[in-house]
């Protein structure tokens, strides 16, 4: 199967740029090194700043602590078991004195390398680093091996930035409800697209 057409790659629309949907992880949630290690359920929540006290006004569903995502609890029944060696942990976010636990954390921490090789556009400046993909294409022996239900949110492995895919089923979803993503199909995505 192409998967190259039902797949997306997901980040932030710096078009529709608002700092009340960044956040920063506090100094203890910083040193949990979430981005990429699993946290473990029952441990205390992971907590984030928000930049302005907007976040509370605008309803946010969705934060961006780059290269992760935070989703409210609406998102949470939309995305929930969908995510490639991932989970949604509890979040919560400040600022000053006002405080709101409705959030969960996209917590990714296994990869899926599943980008070919042999079709992608790359550039690998030595063997011991991670290449540039500038154009994927998906390899469909990889992605068949694994429940479309189970993939439908993964982090990309083996590449110098670790990106966000979602499949199509989700994004459909999604995109009514966020105007603040950006979605783009694996086929027409070049490196840069998203800024």
């Amino acid at each position: 199967m192409n998967y190259n057409d039902t797949y997306y790659l997901m980040s932030p629309n710096y078009e529709i740029e608002n700092e009340a949907f960044h956040v920063v992880p506090t100094e203890t949630t910083a040193q949990r090194r979430f981005h990429y290690r699993e946290l473990v359920y029952g441990e205390v929540s992971v907590k984030f700043n928000a930049k302005t006290d907007d976040f509370l006004s605008l309803d946010p569903m969705m934060l961006f602590c780059i290269p992760s995502f935070i989703v409210s609890k609406d998102l949470k029944i939309i995305i929930d078991d969908h995510i490639y060696g991932g989970k949604l942990y509890p979040a919560v976010v400040e600022f000053q004195n006002k405080s709101s636990s409705d959030f969960y954390l996209i917590n990714i921490y296994q990869e899926l390398d599943c980008w070919d090789r042999n079709s992608s556009l790359y550039k690998q400046k030595a063997p011991d680093y991670y290449p540039r993909v500038y154009k994927y294409k998906l390899d469909s022996t990889i992605l068949d091996k694994i429940p479309e239900n189970e993939r439908l949110i993964f982090k990309m492995g083996g590449t110098d930035l670790s990106s966000i895919f979602i499949h199509e089923r989700l994004k459909i979803k999604l995109e009514n409800v966020l105007k603040n993503i950006k979605f783009l199909k694996v086929s027409e995505y070049e490196f840069g697209d998203e800024f």
